[in-house]
């Protein structure tokens, strides 16, 4: 546990304009979707301020937060807490319970159980994320330290509070605030990587890693941009009352125009309830593997014929290598099972992956594993090991090969399968939503054309 100010929250702060712009419009107000994102996991919606509930005995929003709060001297009118009153802020660390984190803050045991048992209806403390702010009130009016409430923000939009009723117990509340939801529309050219000039352009670190990973189905990032290409994107944020940006939305739309390639995905909800990414005909964006297992890697060695660089002969190189920096953590390419774990001869440490009966991915000179023994079922984008130098390398680097009936493949032009394709009425629905989604998109560029003017407009 520990003490943390309560003003110190996270705010999202867009970075300037680059080599595109940013452009903002209005849109009708509506409670946003909650999410919590799983920690290490990049994702489309994130937390990005954790503000709390506005109550007599719990600090306002943009309150600040001691050991002991008082008055705040500053010409501002603010709510201030009942004469011996006592707030703290303490925030989650690893390993810590709700209950623990109210008795190290100086709750007794049977107020602090009953404190948070009274939230059980209403949170799942089970899920408490590291780093999360938790607020608790003491009262030393009658000469003791009593637990009078204890509040906490599950989602940015939702606030839960346990309070001491009269009677001695706890009841328990929540607080909702209606965010509104702004469509942004960044569009712009690529002159040295997608992910320095897409943030330059203001597209936020969390969206730029979501589309690298969701691209890395289809797009050598090594090979195939080059500069002079375009970039497109379309997502929104969610605003509080006072306008700032509470959380990301998800991104609906996604262009990269490569010379004569053009790849769109689309964000589009099926009857079932499941959410994908589409091309324009409906073909999910995901297939079966990635196409690169490691962020941010060079290539630095294809597939096929080579002189070995310790060896010094020439012979068949079967895979592709991936110069990184030691520890840079490597990834599942697809779900699968761990068919052998452990040192390979001159591949060193070594991972073997079988994806089905016929697919296998396996990924060698690994500085260390993750915690895998062999029959662990992995997810694709899971974090398998960390690149090494083990083995017969010359320095850190990942060796990746694609095996097809237990014959080694180009990783970079096997066809790999896609996922699922609408059809039916999702796929006449999803047909009216590519419609809406880019003439909004164009509503935008066309009030403010991006490539030439390099202004950015808020809504």
């Amino acid at each position: 546990m520990r003490i943390a100010p309560l003003g110190v929250l996270s705010i999202l702060a867009l970075a300037g304009l680059g080599a595109g712009t940013v452009l903002f419009l209005p849109d009708s107000p509506h409670p946003a979707d909650a999410a919590t994102a799983a920690p290490g996991i990049p994702t489309l919606r994130s937390d990005l301020s954790d503000e709390l509930a506005y109550d007599a005995l719990l600090p306002a929003p943009d309150e600040p937060a001691d050991w002991v709060l008082a008055a705040l001297d500053d010409g501002l009118s603010r709510p201030q807490a009942p004469r011996g009153a006592e707030r703290r802020i303490v925030e989650v660390e690893s390993g810590d319970t709700l209950m623990g984190l109210l008795v190290e803050a100086g709750a007794g045991d049977e107020e602090a159980h009953a404190a948070a048992s009274a939230l059980d209806g209403l949170y799942d403390p089970t899920r408490l994320r590291i780093g999360q702010p938790v607020t608790v009130t003491f009262d030393h009016s009658g000469g003791g330290r009593v637990l009078k409430a204890v509040s906490l923000t599950p989602e940015v939009d939702r606030t839960v509070t346990a309070r001491r009723a009269p009677d001695g117990g706890f009841r328990s509340s929540e607080a909702e605030r209606v965010l509104e939801s702004r469509p942004v529309g960044v569009e712009g050219e690529i002159e040295s990587s997608l992910y320095a000039d897409a943030t330059a352009a203001g597209v936020p670190d969390a969206v730029v890693l979501s589309l690298l990973k969701t691209w890395a189905y289809s797009v050598d990032f090594q090979r195939d941009l080059q500069p002079g290409d375009r970039f497109a994107v379309l997502f929104s944020q969610d605003h509080n009352p006072d306008g700032s940006v509470a959380r990301l939305g998800p991104v609906e739309m996604a262009r990269l125009d490569l010379g004569d390639k053009t790849l769109t995905m689309y964000r589009y909800e099926s009857r079932d309830g499941t959410v994908d990414y589409y091309d324009r005909d409906g073909a999910s964006v995901q297939r079966l593997l990635l196409r690169t297992p490691v962020d941010g890697a060079r290539m630095t060695s294809r597939f096929g014929a080579r002189r070995h660089p310790i060896l010094g002969y020439t012979r068949m190189h079967r895979g592709v290598d991936f110069g990184a920096p030691s520890g840079t953590p490597i990834y599942a390419a697809g779900d699968g099972t761990v068919e052998m774990i452990g040192p390979q001869r001159g591949f060193g440490r070594y991972i073997r992956l079988r994806h089905n009966n016929r697919l296998s991915t396996a990924y060698a000179h690994m500085s260390r594993f993750a915690r895998l023994k062999k029959g662990s079922r992995v997810k694709q984008g899971d974090v398998i090991g960390y690149v090494g130098s083990s083995g017969m390398a010359t320095g850190p680097h990942l060796h990746y090969e694609v095996l097809v009936a237990g014959a080694q493949v180009n990783p970079l032009s096997v066809d790999l399968p896609t996922g699922t394709t609408l059809a039916g009425r999702d796929r006449a629905e999803f047909k009216r939503r590519v419609e809406a989604i880019d003439r909004q998109f164009r509503q935008l560029t066309e009030e403010a054309p991006v490539a030439s003017a390099g202004r950015r407009v808020d809504g």
